[in-house]
């Protein structure tokens, strides 16, 4: 989860922020984190030291300091008659971590979050492909427990078909991204199609993302093959990740698994994204939506990690580090706008 660019106290924070230092292999990595050095230690102690005090630190003065921090670290800003050229912006992980230490007091990150409710058929029809036997609509998050005893994490906006049978089992993933943790049965092997492409494990835990033209796999724990109709299959080690686009062939690479599986944690983190990607995947996860009409808005660029469901935060912490400013066309619209309108 950490990085080279992180200072001890925002990667403490990030550890902080997570739920599942419990579980694999989120426990080892915090381990050799925290036996990295004496400084990582004093700043986990110094993050916990600030949880407790933390009780009802709302978006204060820190913050706006923070922000303002944030803006003399980065680069100079262009000069404003030339800003429609501005293709790149980024919001520094400082004011991103902290902003995680106040979310965890005040339950952004799931800790106080309510249940949320999956649809599915009635009863399901786990036997054979059809219709999406789980459901989870925008907005939603939902945990499954399979009949096998694996557990799946479906993200907003996804569905899934299952079918087993005595000797396989197969789910589909029609939309959607989900986490699987698998349950170890070596005499059915358990697969997992999306798209074109059919990942393929025994017992192991891996993320899927299907999108209407891409394909992610991340593999956490143990060990998957993941093999398309026109390339023959491939391996992936814990913390790879495979990724193809339609028309182009896949490619294996390291991943960053704390990025890749903080959307279970409520949060979700762009690095270097447009910024019309990261309204996209913002929008699954609840009802009011934010728009992007100007093109040269949609290009800017972002990096971070936000909340998932509060489109209002969003909005201003993007309107302080970009060009930009958020209205509100009605209930559940928001347009994301150059400041020069």
């Amino acid at each position: 989860m950490t990085r080279e660019h992180l200072t001890p106290a925002q990667a403490a924070a990030r550890w902080l922020a997570r739920e599942d230092l419990d579980q694999a292999p989120q426990r080892e990595q915090f381990a050799a984190w925290l036996d990295e050095s004496q400084a990582h230690r004093d700043a986990w102690a110094q993050a916990q030291q600030m949880w407790q005090v933390f009780d009802d630190a709302a978006d204060s003065d820190m913050i706006a300091a923070l922000t303002r921090a944030a803006r003399q670290a980065g680069p100079e800003p262009m000069a404003r008659s030339l800003w429609p050229g501005l293709i790149a912006a980024s919001i520094v992980l400082a004011l991103v971590s902290v902003a995680l230490f106040t979310g965890v007091q005040r339950g952004w990150l799931g800790r106080s979050a309510q249940p949320v409710s999956v649809a599915l058929q009635d009863p399901p029809s786990l036997a054979a492909f059809g219709q999406a036997d789980y459901v989870a609509g925008k907005g939603q998050k939902s945990i499954v427990d399979l009949p096998d005893g694996t557990r799946v994490t479906l993200d907003a906006d996804s569905a899934l078909d299952v079918a087993f049978s005595g000797r396989r089992r197969d789910v589909r993933l029609q939309k959607g991204r989900a986490f699987f943790d698998v349950s170890h049965d070596r005499t059915r092997p358990f697969a997992v199609q999306a798209g074109s492409s059919v990942i393929t494990a025994l017992g192991t835990q891996f993320d899927v993302q299907l999108t209407p033209r891409a394909l992610r796999v991340v593999l956490a724990e143990g060990s998957v093959s993941v093999a398309d109709r026109a390339a023959p299959p491939i391996k992936l080690a814990p913390g790879q990740a495979f990724s193809v686009q339609t028309g182009s062939a896949g490619k294996v690479s390291p991943a960053d698994l704390g990025e890749a599986l903080s959307w279970r944690q409520g949060v979700v983190e762009f690095r270097d994204q447009p910024l019309s990607e990261a309204v996209g995947l913002l929008n699954r996860h609840t009802r009011a939506q934010i728009v992007i009409k100007d093109p040269k808005v949609a290009a800017l660029r972002i990096t971070g990690v936000f909340r998932t469901g509060d489109i209002k935060r969003f909005g201003r912490s993007v309107s302080e580090v970009l060009p930009v400013r958020m209205i509100a066309r009605d209930a559940n619209t928001y347009e994301l706008v150059s400041q020069r309108r």
